[in-house]
């Protein structure tokens, strides 16, 4: 299980294009039973959504070591 996620709410453009907004983070619980969620932003319906809104939980991409210690 890997050992953070992001959280990521889809937005659809004026292009109809879907675009995809980072929410927050989630880490799993030392005892395996859950999620702890830090969110960032509160995503919010849109107009044709049926106050209905959708957050989704993908897996981070490794941190990357760019030689400058960050």
């Amino acid at each position: 299980m890997a050992d953070r996620y992001e959280l990521k709410t889809p937005r659809k453009g004026r292009d109809g294009k879907t675009y995809w907004n980072r929410v927050g983070v989630a880490f799993p619980k030392k005892n395996g039973d859950g999620f702890n969620l830090q969110l960032e932003a509160l995503p919010v319906p849109q107009m044709n959504d049926n106050g209905q809104v959708e957050v989704f939980i993908s897996m981070m991409p490794p941190f990357e070591d760019d030689g400058r210690g960050k």
